[in-house]
């Protein structure tokens, strides 16, 4: 009699663990919510969460352009507010690195500098360094993976530059060179930027990212340890204004409601790419819940810009940003 009690209570158990989705018993993260996030920057796997009080300066797409970046830091006077303890947080949306070799390059080495000043700031400001945040762009993600395969082929100083150069000869050679940052990088600045996070969110509802939307994203968690297609998304997508089987408004706003945001900020789409009845300011307000952005490459001449988002802010949509508060010139006018 007691055997059949516990064999039908063990099928009672059996029968109610098979009624629950398999993602909840393999994934304890599953149910995670900004809320569950303590209210100061927290890095969690690839995510940043944000705290719902202060300021942060984002800019995106610097791509060796050294000047621009130190314009950046100079406009927001952001490490000697961090030093001094003031609530503000700086965020590089990925893309500092390589070369754009259709512009003029007045210093080869200034991609590989601009590294190693991030590197060198964060250092210097301890503990606060957490604020100084950057996160991966394409650039970052390829030209990392490009580094890995060569140093696992051999690669060292001596043979370096003839096995990069074989690597540009080869029929990919063009895809190669746009990731010609292999040429400088350091094994301590490799190490640094494959470890950099992916994307940020506010508990305000900011979502800062590379590229764009992950339509392969369904929870927040998704975002911690993202898969190889949602990474591929988040790092390299662009609107499909810009590019055909881009990503749509639609998608937009379901991604920004699995994950709990409100509004999306993004580089790496030039903004000649984008309706000119967006542009405003210097940069693309493609619909009200996205801005494209870039600090560097890409910018229209002469308006390459930045913003500041005041993270106590709850904004209902983007039209809500103005200039001189939220969207900012990188150069006087």
């Amino acid at each position: 009699m007691l055997y059949n009690r516990l064999m039908t209570k063990l099928c009672l158990l059996v029968c109610c663990l098979m009624c629950i989705p398999m993602w909840c018993l393999s994934n304890p993260l599953a149910e995670k919510m900004l809320a569950d996030y303590p209210d100061r920057v927290t890095k969690d796997g690839d995510l940043i969460v944000l705290p719902s009080h202060g300021t942060v300066y984002l800019g995106t797409d610097f791509h060796g352009k050294l000047d621009f970046f130190d314009q950046w830091i100079k406009r927001t006077n952001l490490i000697d507010q961090i030093a001094a303890g003031q609530d503000v947080y700086g965020l590089i949306l990925g893309d500092a690195i390589d070369h754009k070799l259709t512009e003029k390059i007045p210093d080869p080495e200034s991609d590989s500098k601009l590294v190693s000043r991030v590197m060198e700031l964060k250092k210097e400001l301890g503990p606060s360094g957490d604020r100084l945040i950057y996160l991966k762009g394409n650039h970052e993600m390829a030209a990392t993976e490009i580094y890995a395969m060569l140093k696992e082929n051999g690669m060292n100083r001596e043979n370096r530059e003839e096995m990069i150069a074989s690597l540009y000869r080869s029929p990919q050679g063009s895809y190669f060179k746009q990731f010609n940052f292999i040429e400088r990088m350091s094994d301590e600045q490799y190490n640094f930027l494959r470890k950099l996070p992916v994307i940020a969110i506010g508990k305000n509802g900011l979502v800062a990212v590379h590229a764009g939307t992950s339509f392969a994203t369904t929870q927040l968690a998704d975002l911690i340890q993202p898969t190889e297609k949602i990474l591929t998304q988040l790092l390299w997508g662009r609107p499909d204004v810009a590019m055909s089987n881009g990503y749509t408004h639609q998608q937009t706003k379901d991604f920004l409601h699995n994950i709990g945001g409100r509004f999306l900020l993004v580089g790496h789409t030039p903004l000649s790419y984008l309706p000119d009845r967006s542009i405003k300011d210097g940069i693309s307000l493609l619909h009200d819940k996205q801005v494209v952005f870039t600090s560097g490459h890409g910018a229209l001449p002469g308006k390459s810009s930045y913003l500041s988002i005041d993270l106590s802010r709850t904004y209902s949509d983007v039209s809500e940003f103005k200039y001189g508060v939220e969207i900012h010139s990188l150069f006087l006018e």
